[in-house]
Formats: structure tokens, sequence, C-alpha cells
């Protein structure tokens, strides 16, 4: 042990454990925290944050987390950015299929939520989750 982890153990009244350098991620990835949704009597609200955080940086100050898929459905998600990316255009692939149909049918937002637990399900199942 040098003289200046012993005089730091001394000054701070630190035991050897809390003496570890400071550590920090070498895969930093962009994520966001909060989503908020509240169903009352006449609806539903959903209110998201914007900040996405770099690491323990905070970079970006406008990250849109609450995505409107199909005329009734909003999706919010936190977290990852590249899983909300990975979703996003997983669910905007399902809108234009079932707009290429042209049939006159929309998506109901129950068959989107089926969509998306099949989708975690699936990736979960691989060992591989989102």
């Amino acid at each position: 042990m040098c003289i200046r982890d012993r005089y730091q153990r001394r000054v701070r009244g630190l035991s050897g454990s809390t003496m570890d350098p400071h550590t920090r991620t070498q895969q930093p990835i962009v994520t966001g925290t909060s989503v908020l949704g509240l169903k009352y009597r006449d609806g539903v609200m959903l209110a998201a944050d914007t900040l996405g955080s770099y690491g323990s940086m905070a970079r970006f100050t406008s990250m849109a987390r609450l995505k409107q898929f199909g005329e009734f459905t909003v999706v919010g998600v936190g977290g990852d950015l590249s899983d909300m990316q990975y979703l996003q255009q997983q669910l905007t692939q399902l809108i234009e299929h079932e707009e290429a149909l042209d049939d006159g049918s929309k998506i109901a937002p129950r068959g989107i939520h089926k969509y998306l637990t099949r989708i975690l399900y699936n990736r979960r199942s691989k060992m591989d989750p989102l």
C-alpha cells in the first residue's frame, strides 16, 4: 500500500473495499427513463420525459419516446433507445402491410398489444431480449 492510499484512508475514513478506482461502462447506450400512463373514465393519458442519457451523461434533451401507430394507438417506451427503434420499425412495417391490403380495416390497439407481446416473447425465448 502506498503512502497516498494510507493518507486517503485516514483522512476520509475509508476501508480498503471502497478505495477501488471508479469504473465507467465501456459500452454506454442511450437510455430514457420515465413513461407514465393513466387510465381514467374517459380515456387514457400518456406522458414521458424527453431526456436521453448516454452512459451517465444527460446527452439528448429532446428524445421523443411516445409514438403513434395507426389511428388509435400510442406506444411509450422507456429504456434503451435501440430497443425503441427496433419496435418502431416492426410496428411501422405492420401498419404499412395492413394499409397495403386496402381492405378498409384498421389494427386495433388490442392487436398492436398482442403483436408487441409476441415480438418480446420471441426475443426473450431466443435469449436475446429487448
